[in-house]
């Protein structure tokens, strides 16, 4: 019989940093690690997905943005309520009225790949550290200077990442 414990799943994860739903996603996926906890191994890899890739890369501005997207102020304040609501639930204290951009995350997915190269808990304390700066903190996730901070928090070298950026 096989000792379960030496094997390794990987779980291949589709997903945009600049999505409310991946971030809630992302805390649901460690929920479900935690309870498997021992009977083996588990490596999660993230993989690109730009929710829009037509957005320029200064970004665009964030209320406009969604506005736009979801047809009006009311409506993109319902989807705002409730991604926060839901946010909650997961311990996640979105920020989404402070966020003023909606970047173009190409660059961020670049960073995300080369913390792959590190190996996957370094490529998911990257995810992580994207996720929160952006949704808590309203940090603009286009900027270099950004994502070479949360690459460099997260354990990269931040000046390989600047330079390659």
């Amino acid at each position: 019989m096989a000792d379960n414990r030496t094997q390794t799943v990987t779980i291949d994860v589709i997903s945009d940093v600049m999505c409310p739903w991946c971030f809630i996603g992302k805390r649901r996926l460690e929920r479900a690690a935690a309870m498997v906890e021992g009977a083996f191994s588990l490596a999660v890899a993230w993989h690109p997905f730009q929710l829009d890739a037509s957005l320029p890369p200064e970004g665009l501005d964030r209320r406009a943005y969604l506005e736009a997207k979801f047809g009006g102020a009311e409506q993109a304040r319902k989807a705002y309520d409730q991604i926060a609501e839901v946010g909650r639930g997961e311990g996640i204290a979105f920020d989404l009225d402070a966020i003023m951009v909606s970047p173009n995350t190409l660059d961020a997915h670049r960073v995300i790949r080369w913390a792959g190269q590190d190996g996957p808990a370094t490529q998911d304390a990257v995810v992580e550290a994207l996720f929160v700066r952006f949704f808590t903190r309203a940090e603009h996730i286009g900027r270099h200077a950004v994502l070479a901070d949360a690459a460099e928090a997260a354990g990269m070298d931040g000046a390989a990442v600047r330079a390659m950026l």
